[in-house]
């Protein structure tokens, strides 16, 4: 009988670690069965190209799946903006990445976000230019950092976008207003901005 209680103790043991260990994850934390299937879903997504993601940046990415602007923010806060980037190119974190990109101190991502404005699917196109308009909406800093050259080609891909008569209003009227608030940042005329749409 102490033989067989033994064994049972160490296997109950054994079940014990295997618990704990499952108990750190942000999956086994989460508090719905929704945050359960997108931590989950997190966990399998980095794909092996990938920078590595721990335990507090799957956290954030599934925290950040509700869309809560003060989520979205802390993500970007915890990973910056390059990583929101890289992590973009994988579906299941692409929109996220999109609408927090709002949060950015700076335009450094701007190409990217006027490329997916350009070519990506309409509901991505939608997102990265509603995070341009955001991110414009701030007032610009001193203390921001140097980020002049990817704004010039962020604008100058936003106004083509703007011009291109044969593209979706919905993209047009969100890069028209995102290049109006970026005007006095300099890297767009006012006058070279389209007018066709104000009436519409």
């Amino acid at each position: 009988m102490r033989g067989y209680g033994s064994v049972g103790g160490a296997a109950l043991l054994a079940l014990a670690a295997v618990h704990c260990g499952k108990a750190t994850t942000p999956s086994a934390l989460a508090s719905s069965p929704t945050d359960a299937r997108v931590g989950a879903e997190v966990a399998r997504a980095v794909d092996d190209d990938a920078a590595p993601m721990d335990e507090r940046e799957e956290e954030a990415w599934t925290q950040a799946d509700a869309g809560e602007p003060q989520e979205l923010m802390r993500l970007t806060d915890l990973v910056g903006c390059e990583t929101l980037e890289e992590r973009a190119h994988d579906s299941i974190f692409r929109r996220r990445a999109l609408r927090a990109m709002a949060y950015c101190p700076d335009f450094s991502e701007l190409p990217w976000l006027a490329d997916v404005a350009t070519s990506g699917g309409d509901d991505d196109a939608i997102a990265a230019l509603g995070a341009v308009v955001d991110q414009a909406a701030r007032p610009r800093h001193a203390t921001d950092p140097e980020d002049a050259d990817e704004l010039h080609t962020g604008c100058g891909a936003l106004l083509a976008l703007a011009r291109a008569t044969d593209r979706p209003r919905a993209r047009r009227v969100l890069a028209i207003r995102a290049l109006r608030m970026l005007a006095d940042r300099g890297c767009v005329a006012r006058a070279d901005i389209p007018t066709d749409l104000d009436s519409r």
